[in-house]
């Protein structure tokens, strides 16, 4: 039953990652949908990874606490959060966290200063003519709305132009099913 676990693991990680690529949004049920499928492997003793429980919430509990100051800075959003606690709860405290984190913020890193670049570039008498050779698709990813959302209330949206766990999630990806070596640490 474990063996079947890390397929369902692996396809949680890619629809993160997809989603949160795509819309800039990892969902509330996504989550549930992970923390769920972890719950029940700890409490069923088939968890794919051998983490015992008390490493696996110990590990939810530092990543949600590491990233909740960011969140609280508006540096993040809440899905960003949630997600890294419940890869936390998925491998524990351990050097895959790390790694998971550590990727993660270098992609993250790498896209910001994407869009640093793109702006700047914007600004060039020459942003026309790269604007009209790039794919539209390419355009959308490193370049934020011109006016910011407006919620209900009337108050400003704050809009996230990096997809943090969309980032995670494949560096989760890479080191669980790629690179087996950090599981053996």
């Amino acid at each position: 039953m474990a063996a079947l676990l890390q397929p369902l693991c692996l396809l949680w990680l890619v629809a993160i990652a997809v989603m949160d690529l795509r819309i800039r949004k990892v969902r509330n049920w996504m989550v549930l949908l992970g923390l769920g499928m972890g719950a029940i492997a700890l409490a069923a003793g088939i968890q794919p990874f051998q983490v015992p429980a008390w490493k696996a919430l110990l590990g939810m509990l530092v990543a949600f606490s590491a990233l909740l100051p960011f969140y609280a800075l508006r540096w993040m959003g809440a899905g960003d959060v949630k997600f890294a606690a419940v890869i936390g709860l998925w491998l524990g405290l351990s050097p895959a966290l790390l790694g998971i984190w550590l990727g993660g913020s270098l992609l993250a890193g790498v896209h910001g200063v994407l869009v640093l670049a793109w702006r700047r570039a914007q600004a060039s008498a020459s942003a026309q003519w790269l604007q009209a050779r790039l794919p539209l698709r390419m355009v959308a990813l490193v370049t934020p709305p011109d006016t910011p959302p407006v919620a209900a209330d009337g108050q400003r949206v704050i809009v996230r132009s990096i997809p943090y766990a969309g980032y995670m999630a494949l560096a989760a990806i890479w080191l669980l099913f790629v690179d087996r070596s950090v599981l053996a640490a």
